[in-house]
């Protein structure tokens, strides 16, 4: 397993998450990535993963649980906001959430992995 220190010097903002709580998504991170097909990429994968569960943890927190959506369309008079329906297909819809889950797929691509299930 990679460690917590490691991550938090590849992503400093996370410099004042728990290092359990850190460790509690690497672990989950790590179950979703095949060491031997990523390679020598697998670590950056790796921390790009657990940066993206934690940046999803934290916004569910502040949402009281409520799921991410992505703004469409907002007014600033008279306040009007639209947002994109919630997906829930089994692609990668949620990655594009975080500049954190954005860098997984770009690696995941760079690896040569396509659409997975997991």
């Amino acid at each position: 397993m990679q460690t917590v220190d490691e991550f938090k010097l590849r992503y400093p903002e996370f410099k004042d998450t728990d290092a359990n709580a850190v460790g509690f998504f690497m672990e989950d991170a790590d179950a979703e990535i095949d060491k031997a097909r990523w390679g020598k990429l697998f670590k950056r994968g790796l921390f790009a993963l657990t940066a993206h569960l934690i940046q999803l943890a934290n916004q569910a927190k502040e949402t009281g649980g409520a799921a991410a959506k992505d703004v469409v369309s907002e007014t600033a008079g008279s306040l009007s906001v639209a947002y994109a329906p919630t997906a829930t297909t089994t692609d990668s819809s949620t990655y594009h959430l975080t500049a954190y889950g954005q860098e997984f797929l770009r690696l995941r691509k760079l690896v040569g992995i396509g659409f997975m299930v997991v």
